[in-house]
């Protein structure tokens, strides 16, 4: 049976940890890593090729230059290499770039909450579902820029990925890990059930010195050993949002690639395999979900439904400064989220219209870069 053909779109500080990860898989065949950038994309591509090499795997690693911008030059390309899963983690200023800033400004912006990023981690995708309309590509397609929500906007425009990567997915091991100890038993004999949105992260990957959350986004938890329910013994809840801090900046790519590339190899497998991802099909937030042949479901829940687990997910929204999402995809931010960004960065924005997400993310860049000016960090060219 041939290998597969495995496309990865952006190869900044996640897409490039996955690309060196899907090197090293005996399973993944044709890896094609691309980026607009062709001369540091194809650099990237020659270290992963490199360093697979180096660790005695063959490095069948191809670079491509795609601009998700030119909706025309993707779709083509897509039909051109045949992929048999697109994987994009492209997004025009990555998300941890904020903690760059000195920790006064930080905790003055992060008093919007994540979501007040949302155009950002928008615009880029619905340029690649469109290309991947116009190419007619039936496969796959996986996105990691803020799939709780971006993929939700999508689904409301009929362009809704296969389904996200990392996030819901990130905290599980963290849950497994910490049942295991508790019961001193292998993590491999604990299983987790989560239903989840990405505003959870907050509170699950706080430090010891951040102050307890006054308010936790709502969740469904089951922890099981070999079988049986050991949520309560455990104490799932305080598991869940115990300290348990991780190095901020790229660094965190790996916890979230290795989570991609699991998924990958789900998508590309013959056998289901019971995993969690993020927004399904276009669901708000992160599910259980059943993955094989290149198929991807919620996996179905003896005591929650599949209309329940959305309803968890959509009253999370708020805890990441959304407020709404409506049926034509317009968002509507919490007043919070509108009234730091306009104080902070002059930057005004109570609904985002799909169609005005490339404007609205140009702006918000450019505002952030000149408040971290002001704040006397220069970003260069971090993106």
């Amino acid at each position: 049976m041939p290998k597969p053909t495995i496309l990865v779109i952006g190869l900044g500080h996640l897409g490039g940890v996955t690309l060196e990860l899907l090197a090293r898989q005996e399973w993944a065949g044709r890896v094609i890593g691309s980026s607009r950038d062709s001369e540091r994309g194809a650099a990237r591509c020659n270290l992963a090729r490199l360093g697979a090499m180096a660790q005695g795997y063959p490095g069948e690693i191809e670079f491509v230059q795609l601009d998700l911008r030119d909706v025309d030059q993707v779709a083509e390309s897509i039909r051109r290499l045949e992929p048999d899963l697109v994987l994009s983690t492209a997004s025009p200023q990555t998300w941890w770039l904020p903690e760059l800033l000195p920790p006064e400004a930080a905790a003055r912006l992060s008093k919007a909450r994540f979501g007040a990023w949302l155009p950002i981690h928008l615009t880029l995708n619905l340029d690649l579902m469109r290309a991947v309309r116009a190419s007619e590509y039936p496969g796959p397609v996986l996105t990691a820029p803020y799939p709780d929500v971006v993929n939700c906007v999508l689904d409301r425009l009929e362009m809704a990925p296969t389904c996200g990567v990392g996030n819901i997915d990130e905290i599980v091991p963290k849950l497994r890990l910490l049942a295991a100890k508790k019961l001193q038993v292998p993590a491999s004999e604990i299983e987790v059930t989560l239903v989840a949105h990405h505003a959870l992260q907050k509170a699950v990957f706080r430090s010891p010195h951040d102050e307890a959350p006054q308010a936790v986004p709502p969740f469904y938890l089951v922890i099981d050993h070999l079988g049986e329910d050991v949520t309560d013994e455990v104490g799932g809840r305080d598991l869940l949002l115990e300290p348990f801090p991780l190095p901020g900046g790229p660094a965190w790519g790996f916890l979230t690639s290795g989570s991609a590339v699991r998924l990958v190899e789900a998508f590309l497998s013959n056998e289901d395999a019971s995993l969690h991802a993020p927004s399904p099909a276009g669901l708000p937030g992160g599910y259980p979900v059943v993955v094989g042949k290149g198929l991807i479901r919620p996996r179905p829940l003896p005591d929650l439904s599949l209309g329940e687990a959305v309803q968890i997910n959509e009253r999370s929204h708020p805890f990441d400064g959304i407020h709404a999402i409506e049926e034509d995809g317009t968002t509507i931010f919490e007043p919070v989220t509108v009234q730091v960004l306009r104080d902070e960065l002059g930057y005004d924005c109570e609904r985002l219209l799909p169609h005005e997400a490339a404007e609205r993310s140009r702006e918000l860049v450019a505002r952030f870069r000149e408040y971290a000016q002001s704040w006397g960090v220069d970003l260069g060219q971090q993106r």
